[in-house]
């Protein structure tokens, strides 16, 4: 999307989620699934095909047809909730998060003292875990692509200083990039760096095998955790029955220090990507990638 229809669409979804409360978003999202496929209707053909890739022939076309549907109204959901999730305290927060599971891998990891990187894919509501996770007390920072939009990454950076979390922002162009240096240092601080890792930019990448196909994964993570010695940790927050989310806390990801540091990457790139399929599987409708995924990693191989 461009800019221009960021902006729309954050704006819109802004007003609503200040004028509704949370007990109608269903509802709003409802209509919003129909407004995006209405407005954005190419895309619907690409999270099909996507589905039928993670379904490996399971699912029908009718299955197909009605998971990409769900997706988009998942996708209008998640916005809502994003834009309302200032509105979270701890008197309420039992209405939004229903249950959390696996926080101690999260606090053994942090006593080694080296950092945590946590790991996610553009699965369910992902920013939702860095607000939990910050008004627990957990130094935590957010790692994020430069926005086009200046608007929406305005809006973005405001929403996560309010509460307690620090953007990092990272520009894959930039030579030398110094946003590597201020992760590096925020994790030799024994702090947690988030991010979104299931998306191929302009850094680094290596070919694995994901859903049966090969593909294009980034190694950023990886390489972090061999360089500085902390650990990876696969984090998830999807959405489940009632408007209710679980946020699931997965254990490490090993990584192999006494091997060639090219291969360790592509092992542990391709144990990452084996975790994102476990999930992904089950919350199929709520992986948010609009772009023919295994096809556009293909076109940037060539």
């Amino acid at each position: 999307m461009t800019g221009r229809q960021v902006s729309f669409f954050i704006s819109l979804f802004y007003l609503f989620s200040r004028s509704v409360p949370r007990s109608m978003h269903f509802f709003f999202a409802s209509l919003g699934n129909h407004l995006v496929f209405l407005i954005l209707k190419k895309y619907k053909e690409n999270v099909k095909e996507n589905l039928r890739v993670i379904g490996g022939g399971s699912y029908s076309e009718e299955e197909v047809k009605r998971l990409a549907k769900r997706c988009f109204q998942n996708y209008s959901h998640k916005l809502l909730d994003y834009m309302a999730m200032h509105r979270i305290n701890p008197t309420n927060k039992g209405k939004w998060v229903e249950k959390e599971m696996g926080e101690e891998n999260l606090v053994k990891a942090l006593a080694r003292g080296k950092g945590v990187i946590c790991i996610t894919p553009h699965l369910g509501n992902w920013e939702l875990g860095g607000y939990v996770l910050a008004s627990k007390g957990y130094p935590i920072n957010i790692l994020t692509l430069k926005e086009e939009s200046q608007y929406l990454f305005r809006y973005e950076e405001r929403l996560r200083k309010k509460a307690g979390i620090h953007t990092i922002t990272i520009d894959p162009k930039e030579k030398p990039n110094l946003a590597i240096l201020e992760i590096a240092r925020r994790l030799r601080r024994n702090e947690i760096v988030a991010m979104v890792a299931d998306r191929i930019y302009e850094g680094q990448s290596v070919e694995i095998e994901f859903f049966g196909q090969s593909t294009l994964f980034p190694t950023g993570a990886v390489q972090l955790a061999i360089e500085t010695g902390a650990t990876i940790i696969p984090v998830f927050v999807v959405l489940e029955q009632k408007m209710r989310y679980w946020g699931i806390i997965g254990e490490p990801i090993p990584i192999r220090m006494d091997m060639d540091k090219k291969e360790a990457v592509k092992q542990g790139v391709q144990e990452i990507a084996k975790r994102f399929e476990e999930i992904i599987s089950r919350y199929s409708d709520q992986w948010f990638n609009f772009f023919p995924y295994w096809e556009r990693n293909v076109c940037d191989r060539v």
